[in-house]
């Protein structure tokens, strides 16, 4: 009996032991786990990260795309086709306002408007002799004589029209510059040869060149003249042409984009200066390059400032987080200011003391 009441303590013993055991592996095991979750949870909890506000400058800007144009530029051609008898100007030659381009040939000119003299006078006497026959048209009573004398007016005054278009024809013939500039494109590269009507002379004047701005309807309201702004040519992305906004077009017109306004900008020296680029400036720059420019619509220095990604909109309102401890934080309203791209003025509700929370 005492035997078998010892082998029964023992085999309790026993399996007491292994239930201690297991329910100690299991134990070791939840705390594991559960450390594990939370080291999870700490790692995913991302860290707040907080920055106080800045007392800097602030610029806003805008940035849209143009060409190089001109105001003073023209196509010149002969109203008619000829011979080419006098070439004063090459490509790429400077020429002064009223300087002979180019004639073409005038004899056949000047002889068709010499027959148109010879018709003129032949219809002037016709008449004259009409009138000498029949006396005073007003007192004339037969219709059909008075009828004769009015078509005989009417030629004479269709042969003076003839004359007066054959004289402008005469004069077409010579073509001189309407401005100082440069003759940037030419048909012809010596006399001798025959022009046609449509082929034309392209004449520049450097001095009246501009960047042509297109800005979009919904951002033209913030453009004003006088406004700084900076040009940069993709023909030269690294020289800033200082300039600003000289006019801003009165009507619109249309782009791929939508409604755009067409915004000119005076091309100043890459020195800065108010000085609008000479004729010797064209070596580097060309009617059609196109570049980008970026307008300053508004500035303020030493101001208030914090991200813009700090700040949230709710009601019309602006709200940023303030630390209140070392991993707490409030929400509080500010009053805005100036709003870039990346910064908003603070007008009140921070201090440089305060610090803000910067989101991830």
């Amino acid at each position: 009996m005492p035997t078998t009441l010892s082998s029964l303590l023992n085999s309790a013993f026993r399996q007491l032991r292994r239930r201690w055991r297991l329910l100690t592996i299991l134990l070791l095991t939840g705390l594991v786990t559960a450390n594990w979750l939370f080291q999870r949870q700490q790692a995913n909890q991302p860290d707040l990260r907080f920055q106080h506000p800045i007392r800097q400058d602030i610029t806003k800007t805008l940035e849209v795309s143009g060409v190089v144009d001109a105001d003073e530029k023209a196509s010149l051609r002969f109203l008619a086709g000829g011979k080419l008898t006098f070439l004063g100007v090459r490509q790429g030659d400077r020429v002064k306002k009223g300087q002979v381009i180019a004639t073409i040939d005038q004899r056949t000119l000047k002889k068709e408007l010499e027959k148109d003299i010879n018709d003129f006078l032949k219809e002037r006497w016709d008449l004259e002799q009409l009138l000498d026959d029949n006396g005073d048209p007003i007192l004339i009573g037969d219709i059909a004589t008075r009828r004769t004398i009015d078509k005989q007016q009417f030629d004479l005054e269709s042969s003076v029209l003839d004359v007066e278009i054959r004289d402008i024809a005469v004069r077409n013939s010579v073509m001189t510059a309407p401005f100082d500039g440069i003759l940037v494109s030419s048909p012809a590269d010596t006399a001798g040869i025959t022009l046609l009507s449509s082929q034309t002379f392209e004449l520049v004047n450097p001095t009246t060149l501009f960047f042509r701005a297109e800005v979009d309807e919904a951002d033209i309201g913030q453009v004003k003249e006088g406004q700084p702004a900076k040009i940069t040519l993709d023909a030269f992305p690294d020289d800033l042409i200082e300039t600003y906004v000289d006019d801003i077009a009165f009507t619109s017109g249309q782009s791929s984009s939508g409604t755009v306004f067409h915004v000119d900008l005076a091309l100043t020296t890459t020195s800065g200066s108010s000085a609008l680029l000479t004729i010797d400036n064209l070596n580097t720059m060309r009617l059609g390059m196109n570049g980008d420019v970026e307008i300053v619509l508004e500035s303020r220095q030493d101001v208030l400032t914090v991200p813009l990604i700090a700040t949230r909109s709710r009601d019309r309102q602006l709200f940023v987080d303030v630390m209140t401890g070392p991993e707490s934080f409030e929400e509080r309203p500010i009053e805005a200011g100036l709003e870039t791209d990346e910064l908003v003025e603070v007008l009140s509700g921070l201090t440089e003391d305060d610090q803000v929370m910067i989101p991830e």
